[in-house]
């Protein structure tokens, strides 16, 4: 394989304390995610001193670390064992994977050179916000239940009460919900916790979501507010019904297209 094709898997650079909130540092979700590349063959690119590299694949790995295939050439497997950094660089989920490691070791497994990581004290995940949205059909529509406080100083212990909404458009990383013209709760900067999206064939999604932007609109023949939402940090289940309906979407979408070509 071209390694020019790789061009997903480059490094991602950070300053300093910027890729924080793509850290995982849980060794349960570590562990999900690096089997879940081993099982499914995705390839990765395992970089020395920094800016070579060779593409490789996972064999397995448990709470103590990982075993990676070795390159096919015996003089760069030295200089990689040699090296006093190594970056590791893949997709899960369609999401890039990276960490970084100061110690390389070539053990057997099976009887097959291997070389070994030990388990980082966190891997990257990163996700970012920039997503492509994707139109709900009117043919299979879905709603978003958001758990609402209304303030009442003379009701200081009223109840939340349940609010029901049409979703427009969806991403990886939001949703556009539709509201009335005079929308008063769905303003931006106001956040709502445990929200529940429900996906037609795929599940439930449980999200926490931040209400970003207010947009006036025209949907069929009304004025209405189209409400953008982000969502806070998905964990890794959420995350993966969230993809498989995008993935469906995408290729109904396609389908479409194609039996609509002349």
């Amino acid at each position: 394989m071209s390694r020019k094709k790789e061009v997903t898997l480059q490094i991602e650079r950070f300053s300093r304390g910027q890729d924080i909130e793509f850290r995982i540092k849980s060794k349960k979700e570590m562990l999900f995610i690096l089997q879940d590349i081993a099982e499914n063959g995705t390839r990765i690119a395992l970089y020395y001193d920094d800016h070579n590299f060779i593409l490789t694949t996972l064999y397995g790995a448990n709470e103590n670390g990982m075993w990676l295939d070795v390159g096919p050439f015996p003089p760069e497997n030295k200089r990689i064992l040699l090296s006093e950094k190594i970056t590791f660089v893949s997709l899960h989920q369609h999401v890039k994977v990276q960490f970084e490691a100061h110690e390389i070791e070539s053990v057997l497994l099976e009887g097959d050179e291997t070389f070994y990581l030990e388990l980082p004290d966190y891997l990257l995940r990163i996700q970012r916000r920039d997503y492509f949205r994707l139109s709900i059909p009117a043919s299979a529509p879905v709603k978003c239940i958001i758990p609402i406080k209304l303030y009442n100083p003379d009701k200081p212990e009223e109840p939340e009460i349940l609010r029901e909404v049409t979703v427009l458009d969806i991403s990886g990383g939001g949703v556009s919900l539709l509201c009335d013209e005079h929308e008063t709760e769905l303003r931006p900067g106001r956040t709502f916790q445990d929200c529940l999206i429900s996906l037609p064939d795929i599940g439930n999604l449980r999200v926490n979501i931040e209400v970003k932007n207010n947009i006036n609109t025209t949907h069929n023949e009304l004025v209405n507010t189209r409400a953008g939402c982000q969502f806070g940090r998905l964990d890794n289940q959420t995350n993966s019904l969230l993809q498989n309906y995008i993935t469906r979407l995408q290729s109904e979408s396609l389908v479409k297209g194609l039996s609509n070509d002349p």
